[in-house]
């Protein structure tokens, strides 16, 4: 599912994908991994990016706040999830539901892999998880993770940092239920000269954000990127001010009926 731009310059559009839909099955020893209802989808959102731009920030400002929202709530896994995957081990994805956990990133799915969109992944290294865990195979999320997971193993993965985020921990924390993460002078980044996607001369598209609720999500959120000339280019998902692009898609709705609906 995406939206795009015809007049973007190094942003292509925003692309969410429906990574899971929980069953009964991944509720089992809610106990030890947190609460997850039946129903509940994972979305991954990507930008996607021209070859050769890198994405250099997601960020909130007061004339641009950023809004991540669920009307229920975010589900955190309460065993080794974490406000970021660059700390969820590798060797532990195949515990309980840790793969759904929600979190934020700019390129990295765990420590040693990064997120691609299942379409395009292989068959190599796809997590096999224990017991039923995960093993859903509706046709509304596309590619069961029995079969791909997302996941793209390389040497090293994107570092990220966080500016002035700070209820960060209080909506995506482990031990926490949140469902409103504003941010109005803040950001997650990538220091340097930013990062590309796992495939950076054709399909650039760079992982921000795993989100999963039974609920309605909405999103406001600004980027910004670096071109391949070294300019820095900013896009707004409302009201532009000076050199400041204009992108529909970094706003947008997925209702309760799982459509995607762009917000005007």
């Amino acid at each position: 599912m995406f939206f795009s731009n015809l007049f973007s310059q190094g942003l292509e559009n925003i692309l969410v994908e429906k990574y899971y839909i929980s069953n009964t099955s991944d509720t089992l020893l809610n106990q030890y991994s947190g609460a997850l209802k039946p129903g509940s989808t994972t979305y991954r959102v990507y930008v996607d990016l021209l070859p050769g731009y890198r994405l250099q920030a997601v960020y909130g400002t007061k004339k641009h706040p950023l809004v991540i929202k669920s009307s229920t709530y975010f589900y955190n896994n309460g065993d080794l999830g974490n406000i970021s995957p660059n700390v969820i081990p590798r060797k532990a994805l195949w515990r309980n539901t840790l793969m759904l956990d929600s979190w934020l990133t700019i390129g990295t799915a765990s420590e040693e892999f990064v997120g691609i969109p299942k379409s395009y992944d292989d068959t190599l290294y796809t997590v096999a998880h224990e017991k039923s865990y995960l093993k859903n195979k509706t046709r509304r999320m596309g590619v069961s993770l029995l079969n791909k997971d997302g996941m793209k193993s390389i040497p090293e993965t994107p570092k990220i940092t966080f500016f002035g985020v700070d209820s960060l921990e209080y909506v995506f924390g482990n031990k926490c239920q949140g469902n409103n993460l504003y941010v109005d002078n803040g950001a997650w980044a990538t220091l340097g000269k930013g990062t590309v996607g796992a495939d950076s001369l054709g399909r650039n598209q760079v992982l921000i954000a795993q989100l999963t609720t039974d609920g309605t999500l909405t999103m406001d959120i600004n980027i910004q990127i670096g071109s391949p000339d070294g300019k820095i280019i900013n896009y707004v998902a409302r009201n532009p001010e000076g050199s400041e692009q204009l992108n529909n898609s970094l706003s947008f709705t997925i209702d309760k009926k799982r459509k995607l609906k762009l917000i005007k």
